[in-house]
């Protein structure tokens, strides 16, 4: 599994110099580790919850004040925006758009981060890449982006997207986003578990 810094030369180096048997995986969408990969200790400390076991709390994204050490009582707030300021909030990766480079890269298995995400949001976000994938295994150097498949992505619950570090360096593009909070364009009420085409009535489990 690779680690998301890696840019596309770096995983076609890796993939000319490993065994041909020996699959490769990487993330293609959802959010990002503001931290190198690995290296978070935040919410081990302060929720006892493992970054690196797969139980992120995801603690930069949180709100934080800072306290001089003789003033306990005096919280100073970091203030960016009006609704506060994400000074280690990483933006959203999104490489819809590069499917045919993903393709072509050498990777086996796509990742899709959607560990703390709706069943909603799953679905839209596979549906997407699955439609690209299978667009381009189709129609190869003929294939063209659906628009339909970035404006489904759009419609999700999401931050600021990006390509991630497949085109940059992380030393020197940190993609930390530029606004605060997620963009909104839908959101996931219930799930629908019967419909009687009859009586046009819906069953809905709702949740949380």
């Amino acid at each position: 599994v690779l680690a998301r810094e890696l840019s596309f030369d770096e995983i076609r180096e890796i993939r000319k110099n490993i065994p041909a048997e020996l699959e490769i995986e990487a993330f293609i969408h959802g959010s990002m580790c503001v931290s190198f990969s690995g290296r978070c200790l935040l919410s081990n400390a302060l929720v006892g919850r493992d970054a690196n076991r797969g139980a992120c709390a995801q603690p930069c994204r949180w709100n934080y004040t800072i306290r001089e050490e003789k003033r306990p009582d005096m919280p100073f707030p970091i203030e960016e925006y009006k609704e506060g300021t994400y000074i280690m909030s990483s933006k959203d990766m999104c490489m819809l758009e590069h499917v045919p480079e993903l393709m072509e890269s050498g990777i086996a298995s796509f990742k899709i981060e959607g560990r703390m995400k709706s069943a909603y949001y799953t679905a839209v976000v596979t549906n997407a890449y699955r439609a690209a994938i299978d667009g381009y295994i189709k129609h190869g150097a003929d294939y063209k982006l659906d628009e339909r498949w970035l404006r489904e992505l759009d419609s999700v619950s999401h931050r600021e997207y990006c390509t991630g570090y497949y085109f940059d360096d992380p030393m020197q593009n940190a993609q930390t986003c530029t606004q605060p909070g997620y963009l909104r364009e839908k959101s996931y009420l219930a799930v629908c578990t019967s419909y009687d085409a009859e009586s046009g009535t819906a069953t809905f489990i709702q949740r949380n």
